[in-house]
């Protein structure tokens, strides 16, 4: 019996929602996986190109709950770039909770421990809302190369960043419970591409609707690869 079947019949992966992504996957030519300890799954030469990983599995950040859905690739930027963007109110939430630590009783340090995105909100300014332009009622950004950051968010990526903040804007309207956005972040650092998602039961549609977010935030990227300049104090 092939591991993946093993594996769906006697392990955490028996749920018909991995065998349905499993069937999505390999259905693309995509490679599907269940990890050793079978708390997770990797989906490989995913995406337009075949160049993105998608894992799911325990959450590597605690802002995003017990469990998170993973998409990461290379970009071929400077390994000295980095940026970061989220959703407006998730990422006000993490600066209130640094300005608490470095001003309250807690002695709290900034060390190899602290995740690079923490490090940046407490090192970087977020873009001014004439930087983010129609973006700015929903996401917020930080990054070591302003120009490129801002070229960044106004191209592709930032229309199908607008897509997600408008529909959430109607289905808050419409007095749907899902009114709001998804619990996410998009990173570039070390030269890579890095979106982390808050997704306690992973399905098919949230894979789809992340690939597609990702896909076109990796090639507008990689599309800037000559573009970065950091931003100096």
């Amino acid at each position: 019996m092939p591991r993946r079947w093993r594996d769906w019949l006697f392990g955490r992966s028996g749920g018909a929602g991995w065998q349905e992504i499993a069937r999505w996957a390999q259905a693309q030519g995509w490679q599907f996986k269940t990890t050793p300890a079978r708390d997770g799954f990797v989906v490989e030469q995913a995406g337009v190109d075949g160049s993105v990983r998608i894992e799911w599995g325990p959450s590597q950040r605690r802002y995003l709950g017990k469990w998170e859905l993973r998409l990461r690739a290379d970009t071929g930027l400077d390994p000295q770039a980095y940026a970061l963007l989220m959703p407006r109110a998730l990422m006000e939430g993490l600066e209130r909770e640094i300005f608490v630590q470095f001003t309250g009783g807690v002695q709290t340090r900034l060390d190899e421990e602290t995740p690079e995105e923490m490090r940046w909100l407490a090192m970087s300014s977020r873009l001014d809302p004439a930087q983010m332009g129609p973006l700015k009622s929903w996401f917020a950004a930080v990054g070591n190369s302003v120009g490129w950051l801002t070229d960044w968010l106004r191209s592709g990526l930032g229309d199908k960043l607008l897509d997600w903040g408008r529909l959430t804007d109607e289905a808050h309207a419409a007095g749907s419970s899902v009114g709001q956005l998804p619990s996410f972040a998009l990173l570039m650092y070390r030269g890579h591409l890095v979106m982390r998602r808050a997704s306690s039961e992973p399905d098919v549609s949230t894979l789809r609707h992340s690939l597609a977010l990702f896909d076109i935030a990796l090639a507008e990227a990689r599309r800037r690869q000559d573009g970065f300049h950091d931003s100096k104090p």
